[in-house]
């Protein structure tokens, strides 16, 4: 459903937030509170405790300064918490919030390889997607052959995953209940939408079930230059992990993904995977990000003065696009960007 920003028409589109990269936890909760009035759908919150503050803990701040907008990490992942533990968490926060929390939730980035582990495998996302809606309702359940139950939580959370290939996004598409899909052009919005609902098809499911939302970085400012500098170390994540789970791999299904990428990006971004750091993840600065192209950065990000922003996010309506979850890890001015999100880009929006 379309929402109304303080504007006399309806916006073309939903918008959200993710934050979390370098604030301390009471400042994320006050632009939690202040997207909340400006009209954002929701608020999420980065998992990687080698980087930033605890997301749980800035969520919560956030819950009590908040009262429509919803809540979530995007994304948590099942091995730095015990599944048990994380739903317990989760389970609190959204009664702190009358009932405004997500899951979000993925195979896992920079918060497992940072303990030195890997990433899960789909199949376990699955049963972990399967105990922690369990949990949460009360339900007698099992984790690893272990029984267990919550002695207190009635909850009903919902669950959007985390996607970068192809065997993610149709999981997402048969058991999620939302999808955050990282990639701002649309021909990788097109490609990650059909593979979700391949998945939906397949459990008798359709796109109309799940929420889809297209995530990327964002910095509106009326120099593209200047701009750019502030969103390419975020494009370097996203790039990588589209990498290593979709274009490096050579089933038709990718190859079709890496075929329909700007000339050269696929081969930048193979370059790029040598080269990535762990603890540079996703900060401005990033050397891994130093000479990425500007055809490779415009996948992943809108940038550049609001008439060029419009424009971005038209071509992605023209795609299917109804949902864009903008993050603002390298946004100096977290507060200032969301208001002029708002007034300067989403206002033109017809």
């Amino acid at each position: 459903m379309a929402i109304r920003i303080g504007f006399p028409v309806e916006m073309l589109m939903k918008f959200g937030i993710g934050i979390g990269r370098t604030l301390p936890a009471h400042q994320a909760a006050d632009v939690a509170a202040l997207a909340d009035e400006l009209g954002y759908e929701h608020c999420t919150f980065i998992e990687s405790q080698n980087l930033c503050r605890d997301s749980t803990v800035m969520m919560a701040l956030a819950a009590e300064q908040t009262t429509r907008i919803k809540l979530g990490h995007a994304v948590t992942n099942p091995y730095i918490r015990h599944p048990a533990v994380l739903a317990n968490t989760m389970a609190t926060i959204d009664e702190l919030s009358s009932g405004r929390i997500f899951l979000g939730i993925g195979a896992g980035g920079s918060a497992v390889a940072m303990v030195g582990r890997s990433a899960r495998p789909l199949g376990e996302l699955r049963d972990v997607v399967s105990f922690f809606r369990a949990f949460v309702a009360g339900e007698q359940t099992t984790w690893h052959d272990a029984p267990m139950r919550s002695g207190w939580s009635r909850r009903d959370i919902p669950v959007v995953l985390g996607t970068h290939g192809a065997r993610s996004c149709r999981l997402a598409g048969s058991i999620a209940d939302g999808v955050f899909l990282p990639g701002l052009d649309p021909r990788i919005a097109a490609w990650k939408r059909a593979r979700v609902a391949e998945g939906a098809e397949q459990a008798g499911r359709s796109l109309d079930d799940l929420e889809l939302w297209s995530r990327g970085a964002v910095f509106v400012h009326d120099d593209v230059d200047y701009a750019r500098e502030f969103v390419r170390s975020y494009a370097a994540t996203s790039a990588f992990f589209l990498w290593r789970s979709a274009v490096s791999r050579p089933e038709p299904v990718n190859r079709l993904l890496a075929s329909a990428l700007p000339e050269g990006v696929a081969e930048e971004m193979a370059k790029l995977a040598e080269r990535y750091q762990w603890e540079q993840h996703e900060a401005k600065g990033a050397a891994h990000a130093r000479d990425l192209s500007s055809d490779l950065i415009d996948c992943f990000a809108i940038y550049g003065p609001p008439g060029r922003c419009v424009e971005r996010l038209g071509a992605l309506a023209e795609a299917g696009v109804d949902a864009v979850s903008f993050t603002l890890y390298g946004v100096p001015d977290k507060a200032h960007m969301i208001t002029r999100i708002i007034h300067d880009v989403a206002g033109q929006l017809r």
